[in-house]
C-alpha cells in the first residue's frame, strides 16, 4: 500500500486526472443546488403572484359573506397557479384581520434535481399577501381636503376647484352610515379654525377691543392738475402678475395747507385665523397645552370643517371659499392632520386601527412666505427655503402617523417647486401634476377611485 501511494505521489499525469475527478463531484454539486435554489425562488415568485391576485380579487367585493370572499379567493389562487404547482400548493383560509385588511398564506413543494439527497419531498416554499378591502359598508375612511385658497386662485381656478371637492364628496354620497368622513381646510397665509373655537383650551385669544386716537394731519388740497392720463401699473400677489390703472397727471397745483383732526378707532377682532406655534410644534400634532394663538385684524378666508359624514355642511363651506392673500403651505397641511388626529385641537378623529385616513393637498404655486425671524408666529417672513423644509417635515410627521398623503400640483409642471410638493405625497403614484384646474375634477375622480380601490400591503 505504501508502495502503491509512493508510485502515486510521482505519477503527476495520474494525480491530475484524479484530483480533477475528486474536485468534480463538489463543483457539481455545487452548481446543482445554485440551480435548485434558484428553481425555487422562481416558484417562490410564482405562489406569491398568485397569492396577490387572490387576495385583491377577494378584496374587490364589498357586498359578500366571508365564506363567499373565501371562495373567490382559493378560486383565484388556483386558476393563477401554474398546473405543475397548483396541485402541490397547500393555502389556508382567508384571514379577516381587525384592521379592515384581509390575508391568505399559502405553502408548496418544489421539486429538486441534486438537492433531493437532503430534502425527499422537495423544498418548501411558503408565502402570504395582504390587502386592503374596497371601501363597503364595514369600511371607515376619513379623508381632509386641504386646498389652496390663496389670491392666485382667483376666479376660475377657485370655481374649477370646488366643482372638483364637490364630485369628490359624489363618489362617496352613496356611504349613507356614515362610514365616510370628510374635513375641509382652506388655506393660505394662515388657516382659519372657526370663531365658535375661542373658548377652547387649545387656543389662546385676546378678547376684542377698541382703541381711539386723536389723529391730526395737514394737508393741501390739489386745486388744479395738467396732463393727467390714465397709466396701466403692475404689482405681484401671491406670485401672480396684478395690472391695475391709475390717474399720472404731468403737473399739480395746491392750496393752503390745512390741519384736519378726527379721532381714529381702531377694532382689534378675531376673524378665526391662528398663527404657528414654535417650532417643532408647528410641524406637530401632539402637545395640545402648548396653545395657538389666535391673530386680531387678520384675514384668513373661510372656515375649516372638521370631520363631518354631513356632506351638506361641506358642500356650503366649499361654497363660501373665498380667494385670497397669499402661501403658507406646512400651515394648511398641520390643520388636515390636526383634523385627522383623535386627540385635540380636533377630537371628532377615530383612534380606531380599522379607520383608513388620507389627506389630499391641493396647490397652485410655491410658498411664498415663512414665519417672521424675531415673531415666528406670523408667517410674513420671505425664507422661501425654510417654508419648503417645514412643509417636507410636517408631510413626513403626518405619514409617520399613519396618513396617506396625496398631492395635486397644478400648473407648476417641470419647477422646484413641483418636485418640494411631491415629496409630500406617500408615493409617486400619489404625486399628481396637471397643468390647469379644469382638470382637478378628473384628478380628484381619480383619487377618489384609489382610496375605495384595494390595494397590496404585504
Amino acid at each position: 500500500m505504501i508502495h502503491f501511494l509512493k508510485s502515486l505521489a510521482h505519477d503527476r499525469a495520474g494525480n491530475f486526472g484524479l484530483f480533477t475527478a475528486l474536485l468534480a463531484v463538489p463543483v457539481l454539486g455545487t452548481i446543482g443546488m445554485g440551480l435548485d435554489l434558484s428553481h425555487a425562488v422562481l416558484r417562490k415568485t410564482e405562489l406569491q403572484d398568485a397569492l396577490d391576485s387572490a387576495v385583491l380579487a377577494a378584496a374587490s367585493t364589498s357586498d359578500l359573506t366571508k365564506s363567499q370572499m373565501d371562495k373567490i379567493a382559493q378560486d383565484t389562487l388556483a386558476a393563477a397557479l401554474p398546473n405543475d404547482l397548483s396541485f402541490k400548493t397547500v393555502a389556508g383560509e382567508l384571514q379577516f384581520l381587525k384592521d379592515g385588511q384581509i390575508s391568505l398564506a399559502a405553502t408548496t413543494h418544489v421539486p429538486l434535481t441534486i438537492g433531493k439527497i437532503l430534502f425527499k419531498e422537495g423544498l418548501k416554499v411558503s408565502a402570504l399577501s395582504r390587502a386592503t378591502r374596497s371601501a363597503s359598508d364595514e369600511s371607515k375612511l376619513e379623508i381632509a381636503m386641504v386646498l389652496d385658497n390663496t389670491y392666485s386662485m382667483y376666479g376660475t381656478k377657485l370655481a374649477d376647484l370646488k366643482l372638483a371637492a364637490n364630485t369628490l364628496l359624489d363618489a362617496f354620497s352613496k356611504q349613507k352610515d356614515g362610514s365616510v368622513r370628510f374635513a375641509l381646510v382652506p388655506f393660505s397665509r394662515y388657516v382659519n379654525v372657526g370663531t365658535d373655537n375661542r373658548q377652547k383650551a387649545w387656543l389662546d385669544v385676546k378678547a376684542d377691543y377698541s382703541v381711539t386716537k386723536n389723529v391730526c394731519t395737514k394737508t393741501k388740497p390739489v386745486i388744479g392738475k395738467s396732463g393727467c392720463k390714465r397709466v396701466t401699473t403692475t404689482s405681484v400677489r401671491d406670485g401672480v402678475p396684478v395690472t391695475s390703472t391709475k390717474e399720472q397727471c404731468e403737473s399739480y397745483t395746491y392750496g393752503p395747507e390745512t390741519t384736519v383732526c378726527s379721532d381714529k378707532v381702531t377694532n382689534y377682532t378675531w376673524q378665526g385665523c391662528v398663527g404657528s406655534r414654535a417650532y417643532p410644534y408647528d410641524v406637530q400634532d401632539t402637545q395640545p397645552q402648548r396653545k395657538y394663538t389666535g391673530l386680531q385684524n387678520t384675514s384668513c378666508g373661510s372656515a375649516l370643517v372638521p370631520l363631518t359624514s354631513d356632506y351638506a355642511t361641506l358642500r356650503a363651506a366649499i361654497k363660501a371659499m373665498v380667494a385670497n392673500n397669499e402661501t403658507y403651505i406646512p400651515a394648511g397641511i398641520l390643520w388636515g392632520w390636526n383634523v385627522l388626529s383623535s386627540s385635540e385641537p380636533f377630537a371628532q378623529a377615530s383612534n380606531d386601527k380599522g379607520v383608513q385616513k388620507f389627506m389630499i393637498v391641493m396647490t397652485d404655486g410655491a410658498n411664498t412666505l415663512s414665519p417672521h425671524k424675531s415673531n415666528y408666529t406670523l408667517h410674513t417672513g420671505t425664507k422661501v427655503d425654510e417654508a419648503d423644509d417645514l412643509m417636507t417635515e410636517v408631510c413626513t410627521n403626518a405619514k409617520n402617523a399613519g396618513i396617506t398623503v396625496f398631492t395635486v400640483a397644478v400648473g407648476i409642471s417641470g419647477t422646484s417647486t413641483e418636485k418640494e410638493i411631491a415629496k409630500c405625497a406617500t408615493d409617486n403614484t400619489k404625486a399628481i401634476s396637471v397643468e390647469d384646474t379644469a382638470k382637478l375634477a378628473d384628478v380628484f375622480n381619480r383619487i377618489g377611485a384609489q382610496i375605495t380601490m384595494p390595494r397590496l400591503t404585504q
